[in-house]
């Protein structure tokens, strides 16, 4: 039977950390929807400029956060710099003449949504931008006066692992699945830390969701977009577009506005019940993820080559045989995608054909791309990125740059699946999809939206 969660009397005060560029602007939203009472002020911090602008914004974000009558505030900061975090983590007393907190009284709920999302960062970025942000965050809020601590602290990871697709007569990998879970390279294994670390902190009521592959409106970020964009440039080329691997890999996925919904169902989850309670029904092992060959820990002696000793310096990871258990969800919507579904509505979006490689050409592809990956991946996006910007001067009018690209780097073109069981956050947070599949008709308007505001080709 499936949980309903109940709000409290006076919606909470939250504060967004970070997350401009994924899901913070769709979850800003969706906490200040009209009559929906999820939120009665919103602060979202993070180191961007909005005026002017430094990174993109979508016109329903900047329609709400310049409405007169809004209850988002939007902070410009340098999150790293944990002198100010008091500040930070301390509400206006008043906004747009309304009282928002008595003084001395704290946000309810921080959401954190920090962190380096791309591949190809460096090492030491992932450690400082993700890892270290996350924990300097939440050690101050861990660290503030009772009545300014945050009453439920709420982080967002992504599907960075390793992961067997299993096959869809199966469910995916459960919560509690760790050493299934592999993280997956530097960018896996320091958003992974960063959930060890912060769960360690003690008095955070501290609780995870970990999304699959997203997608959503004003993004173009993640593991579907991509496609997307790619598939228009097929339409434009008037050639069918190929994938390499079988069409049943699993690619679960999970619109943006549902990502919100889980964060929001999840910090309710966490204020409705004593932390002993959460824990005991809803906590996991998070494994340490840089073992050595001989533990039990989730690198074999075959990979322990490519890791990184660079954790050895870092004073703060949780050593190897502490336990940290923290409540984690994943959360996926009802279509359980694969790359055949996936491939089938990129082609209905544009109208093109679409196949995959048979087994002897896909085994001679990935053979050449072992002994030569970079030249082949080099001349795939040469011909897309070429006719992308063929595409962007040909739009009417003509678009001079745009951050949407159709590059993909050496790691988009690996066999990673997302096969995540979705079943513990509808059981205990009453987690239902508002976007159950991915649509045509979505994946289209997504695609409007930035022809609109200039950055896709209009081609029509």
């Amino acid at each position: 039977m499936s949980a309903v969660l109940v709000k409290p009397e006076v919606p909470p005060v939250v504060l967004i950390l970070g997350g401009t560029t994924t899901v913070a602007r769709t979850l800003a939203r969706y906490l200040l929807e009209d009559a929906a009472s999820r939120a009665s002020f919103v602060r979202l911090a993070d180191r961007f400029s909005v005026s002017p602008p430094t990174t993109y914004l979508d016109k329903p974000f900047l329609s709400l956060l310049n409405d007169e009558d809004t209850k988002l505030e939007y902070k410009q900061f340098n999150l790293s710099k944990a002198s100010r975090h008091t500040e930070l983590f301390t509400p206006p007393r008043e906004w747009k003449g309304s009282e928002i907190r008595s003084e001395g009284e704290g946000f309810d709920v921080v959401f954190d949504l920090t962190g380096e999302t791309g591949f190809d960062k460096p090492e030491i970025l992932q450690i400082s931008n993700t890892y270290q942000l996350a924990l300097s965050l939440a050690t101050s809020a861990s660290q503030l006066p009772d009545p300014l601590k945050p009453k439920a602290y709420v982080r967002l990871t992504f599907p960075f692992y390793e992961m067997k697709s299993l096959p869809s007569s199966l469910a995916g990998h459960t919560e509690t699945a760790s050493s299934e879970l592999k993280p997956d390279g530097a960018r896996g294994r320091w958003w992974h830390e960063a959930l060890r670390g912060t769960g360690k902190i003690p008095g955070l009521n501290f609780g995870v969701i970990r999304c699959g592959a997203w997608y959503g409106r004003g993004t173009y970020d993640g593991e579907i977009i991509p496609r997307v964009v790619v598939g228009h440039v097929y339409k434009y080329l008037k050639e069918e577009m190929k994938f390499l691997y079988n069409s049943e890999l699993r690619l679960n996925t999970i619109h943006s506005v549902d990502v919100s919904q889980a964060l929001y169902l999840l910090s309710l989850y966490l204020l409705s019940k004593p932390r002993a309670t959460s824990i005991s029904e809803s906590a996991v092992s998070i494994p340490f993820s840089f073992s050595s060959p001989s533990s039990s820990g989730f690198l074999s002696s075959s990979k322990r080559s490519s890791v990184s000793e660079t954790w050895k310096t870092i004073s703060t990871v949780v050593p190897e045989k502490e336990t940290v258990s923290i409540p984690l969800f994943n959360v996926v919507d009802e279509s359980d995608s694969t790359q055949g579904s996936l491939a089938k509505i990129v082609a209905e979006t544009w109208g093109i054909k679409y196949g995959f490689l048979n087994s002897t050409v896909a085994s001679l592809v990935q053979q050449f791309a072992k002994t030569d990956f970079s030249e082949m991946v080099e001349d795939v996006n040469e011909m897309h990125v070429g006719a992308w910007s063929k595409m962007l001067a040909a739009s009417d009018p003509p678009i001079g740059s745009s951050p949407i690209t159709p590059f993909l780097d050496k790691h988009a073109f690996k066999k990673m699946s997302v096969c995540l069981d979705g079943s513990k956050a509808k059981k205990l947070l009453g987690f239902k999809p508002v976007h159950p599949k991915v649509e045509v008709g979505e994946l289209r308007e997504i695609a409007r939206e930035f022809q609109r505001d200039k950055l896709w080709p209009n081609l029509s």
